[in-house]
């Protein structure tokens, strides 16, 4: 931006009886202002996660003003994550030949930006993992902290990354000992150990080879309730059906009856 400025002078001079008015103009002054000012917004490639998923997160960065910044640093908080090594990377949008210094400590990311030239634009990109933590109700939220030699603090955008999966458990349990011939009931345990629930899980359960499944009404429950639509292949001795669904923080309980002959 320009700005002009101009200086006037009204004088008046006699000559005889005769008065005489003027005016004399000094030259333009032509001023530049020099303006330099940042902009950033933080990106992130996921709105949901679950523990160990690698997160891909852009910080774009843009000097509005006429004259370059220099000696920017940006802050960025990994709370709750890992930096993934060698996962940064850069780049000017009008090539240029500026460095990006990256700086790790503990948990922080400090990016140094030698200088952006005037409406440049950069975009930086990194990878993080989200750690496993046992609270399934936390949520990422970060954002970041840009500054320069000639601009002030500033906080991006928050980005909220809200923590929602499912998280299937299986155990089985039968008897230790079981006399030839005589009956034997397997129990297998489903739990959702997640905050959504789990559809359309598919049950395989590899019986021994010497199991005959019960032939009543009641030789496969779930939680208590007869189960009509299965199905077992006799000669592979594999079990297979559908639950449609777990809730958050449900257990299912399936039972198999049957017995064990030559």
């Amino acid at each position: 931006m320009n700005v002009r400025s101009q200086a006037s002078i009204a004088y008046a001079y006699a000559v005889g009886n005769l008065k005489i008015k003027s005016i004399a103009y000094s030259n333009v002054v032509n001023t530049v202002v020099c303006e330099v000012d940042l902009l950033a917004k933080k990106i992130a490639n996921a709105e949901y996660f679950k523990p160990g998923d690698v997160i891909t997160y852009n910080i774009v960065i843009t000097n509005p003003g006429n004259t370059k910044a220099t000696k920017i640093t940006i802050t960025d908080d990994l709370a709750y994550q890992s930096y993934v090594k060698d996962s940064f990377r850069y780049l000017f949008l009008d090539d240029s030949d500026a460095r990006i210094k990256l700086h790790l400590k503990e948990n922080t990311l400090v990016f140094e930006i030698e200088e952006l030239k005037p409406k440049d634009v950069c975009i930086l990109s990194y990878q993080a993992v989200a750690d496993k933590v046992e609270e399934i109700c936390l949520d990422l939220r970060n954002s970041t902290c840009v500054k320069s030699r000639e601009v002030k603090p500033f906080t991006t955008n928050q980005i909220d990354i809200k923590q929602r999966y499912a998280k299937i458990e299986c155990t089985k349990k039968a008897l230790d000992h079981v006399l030839l011939n005589s009956d034997i009931e397997y129990e297998i345990i489903i739990a959702n150990k997640g905050n959504v629930e789990a559809i359309d899980l598919e049950v395989i359960d590899q019986l021994p080879f010497t199991f005959e499944l019960d032939p009543g009404e009641d030789a496969i429950t779930v939680n208590g309730k007869n189960v009509d639509i299965f199905a077992f292949d006799k000669e592979t001795h594999v079990l297979k059906l559908i639950i449609e669904r777990v809730q958050p923080h449900e257990t299912v309980k399936v039972l198999v009856k049957g017995r064990i002959v030559k």
